[in-house]
């Protein structure tokens, strides 16, 4: 793989990780602040392990985890052969940090979800069980990579920018084409582009 190629896939690689942000955001944290809030106005809060009528305040958007896995499956195993040694908002310590808040508010509303369904006498989680376990395979598949990067155990073009001459250049030196930032990229075009 060319260097101006790995460096335009670690490009669609933040713009993808912006998008799983995003969507974390509005499908994850609002709704889990929102129930949070909900239950201490409603007062529905679970006490001796006893579910009062009006709990969860409301069924978060569980179908959401679905696409929300997808793309962190796509992004974490799309960015292993790739150095990720750029701007700091396209590094695996920012995929790794949108992991872990995608897993716990996977498992936040994985147990309003949960808990709604014992309340009306079932036991189902929607497959939020499986996909919680695929986040933290995720996780732990990234970490993995940041340690083996580490200590030298991947190939050479996985950890650094090596030119078509084999020569190692460093991250300050590469030229980038696309935007550091998703919403810049009418910004470096040249007139007439």
């Amino acid at each position: 793989m060319t260097l101006e190629r790995r460096v335009a896939l670690e490009a669609r690689f933040g713009d993808g990780l912006f998008l799983a942000l995003l969507v974390w955001i509005a499908f994850g944290a609002l709704p889990t602040i929102g129930l949070l809030i909900g239950e201490l106005v409603t007062g529905a809060i679970p006490k001796d392990g006893h579910l009062p009528e009006g709990f969860p305040a409301f069924m978060p958007p569980w179908w959401a985890v679905y696409p929300q896995t997808l793309l962190l499956l796509v992004l974490a195993v799309g960015s292993l052969p790739l150095p990720l040694r750029g701007p700091r908002a396209t590094s695996r310590g920012t995929l790794t940090t949108v992991l872990v808040l995608s897993f716990s508010t996977t498992i936040f509303i994985m147990g309003a979800a949960g808990a709604a369904e014992a309340h009306a006498g079932r036991l189902n989680f929607l497959g939020l069980d499986v996909l919680m376990m695929i986040q933290l395979t995720l996780i732990i598949i990234t970490v993995a990579r940041m340690l083996l990067s580490a200590v030298r155990l991947v190939p050479r073009s996985w950890r650094e920018y090596i030119d078509e001459d084999g020569t190692v250049v460093p991250p300050k030196e590469i030229v980038r084409r696309a935007p550091r930032r998703p919403w810049d990229w009418a910004r470096n075009r040249a007139p007439g582009q």
